[in-house]
């Protein structure tokens, strides 16, 4: 028999005793641990970023000298307590209403009206409006991921890196794929932060090309 599905399990309660904003903190906790994929002095843009708990542990690591750019169509609550956090309550693909953000908060002007790459690292933990059909959930994921990849060919730097969570199903070549065609190489890990029976996982693409 499946596990029953418990909302509140270990790691809901240590998050709210870390004061983390949710439990997925300790998920990109553990792709860092593995994968090293933030450092010091980056910049580092968060997609989907509500409620900000990526945000809390990226800003921590890259210090005062990076920037933390959190973007979501949902507000988010800018009190985080770190100066090196910004918020944009925008759609992700206004590029260039985030050019002129990004500007406002530091960011160098770009020649190019379409390619700015101002990120060493994209981070999403974006998941779609689940209908309970696992295959429609896993394709919607994969359709917004691959999205997300279009925002790191406008935003990420070259050898930049990017880390997705894509609900794997059937049709996941097909991020899978383009992923490869834009990054050195691509890993699949599944943090132990993921519940049992949940079918994310998280995507790596180290080194843009």
């Amino acid at each position: 028999m499946p596990k029953p599905f418990i909302i509140h399990d270990p790691y809901f309660e240590k998050a709210k005793r870390m004061w983390y904003r949710a439990r997925s903190a300790f998920k990109l906790l553990e792709i860092q641990e593995k994968y090293n994929v933030i450092k010091p002095r980056m910049n580092v843009l968060d997609v989907a970023a509500a409620p900000g708990s990526f945000l809390q542990v990226i800003a921590k690591i890259i210090g005062p000298e990076g920037k933390a750019v959190g973007i979501d169509i949902q507000k988010i609550d800018p009190n985080f307590g770190f100066p090196n956090i910004y918020l944009l309550q925008e759609s992700v693909f206004e590029y260039e209403k985030i050019q002129v953000f990004l500007e406002s908060i530091g960011f160098g002007r770009w020649k190019s009206a379409i390619e700015f790459h101002h990120f060493d690292l994209i981070t999403s933990d974006i998941a779609p409006s689940t209908t309970g059909m696992t295959g429609v959930d896993q394709y919607r994921s994969v359709e917004l991921n691959l999205a997300i990849l279009d925002v790191a060919k406008v935003f990420l730097k070259k050898w930049g890196n990017l880390v997705l969570k894509v609900f794997v199903w059937e049709d996941v070549n097909d991020l899978m794929w383009p992923l490869k065609e834009n990054f050195n190489k691509v890993s699949r890990f599944k943090p132990k932060a993921c519940r049992d029976r949940s079918f994310e996982e998280y995507f790596i693409g180290i080194g843009k090309k």
